[in-house]
């Protein structure tokens, strides 16, 4: 189990939960005022790969350090409701990549000459596709421009 996660939750004061979940849902993140936020994690992922969950449990709590209000799933009726939970899932997904594989972290694994997704999925122990969302977002200019 990645151990730091968790006790980053504990010092958030984030409740985990295992449960039942139909798929293909895997986990939420629950806050609402005066109750304790809480992620709810499927008890499926405890046969998941540790990269696979370190992704899933890093994305959730992405949620608490992004997202504003209660994030239940539920039908969206309107296109700017579902835009928003969009947007509310790339911004938890980018904290999670960020924190996963940090700026300073990456650019030393360059350097070393890990370049290839898989050799980066390896060495951050995340998933393929973290390591390629990761290298997508806009602060990875910064490398570029730093050579």
């Amino acid at each position: 189990m990645p151990m730091e996660l968790f006790q980053l939750a504990e010092r958030e004061g984030i409740i985990i939960e295992w449960w039942d979940f139909e798929p293909p849902l895997e986990a939420v993140y629950w806050a609402a005022p005066k109750l304790p936020p809480v992620i709810g994690l499927a008890n499926s992922l405890d046969y998941a790969p540790r990269a696979y969950f370190r992704c899933v449990l890093a994305e959730e709590l992405g949620h608490h350090f992004t997202t504003v209000g209660c994030r239940i799933p539920r039908t969206y009726f309107h296109y700017r409701d579902r835009m928003e939970v969009s947007r509310a899932e790339y911004r938890a997904l980018r904290w999670a990549a960020q924190w996963l594989i940090p700026l300073d972290k990456l650019a030393q694994a360059f350097k070393w000459g890990i370049v290839e997704v898989w050799e980066l999925a390896e060495y951050f122990d995340v998933t393929e596709d973290m390591v390629r969302f990761r290298l997508s977002l806009p602060d990875m200019l910064e490398l570029r421009l730093a050579g």
